[in-house]
């Protein structure tokens, strides 16, 4: 079962789910108890490379205030070219 990362829309605490397709589930802020919970990009937690290297760059993510009280996020994945 995936876990999704939420933010509260009205405290910005961020807060774990597992979601199962077939269940639905009360996602409400443990902090503040809001249901405004709004679905956020998780950053990955993997390391690519090849053998004989230390270490490598992974994904980044960039994120930024893109209009009143808005943010964007930016995804960089290595060896990614555009």
């Amino acid at each position: 079962m995936p876990i999704y990362e939420f933010r509260c829309g009205n405290c910005g605490k961020v807060e774990e789910f597992i979601l199962s397709g077939s269940r639905e589930i009360e996602m409400k802020c443990g902090s503040c108890g809001s249901e405004e919970m709004e679905r956020i990009i998780s950053k990955s937690n993997y390391a690519m490379g090849s053998s004989g290297t230390s270490a490598s760059a992974g994904p980044s993510a960039t994120t930024r205030t893109c209009g009143p009280g808005q943010s964007c996020t930016s995804i960089a994945l290595p060896g990614h070219t555009r």
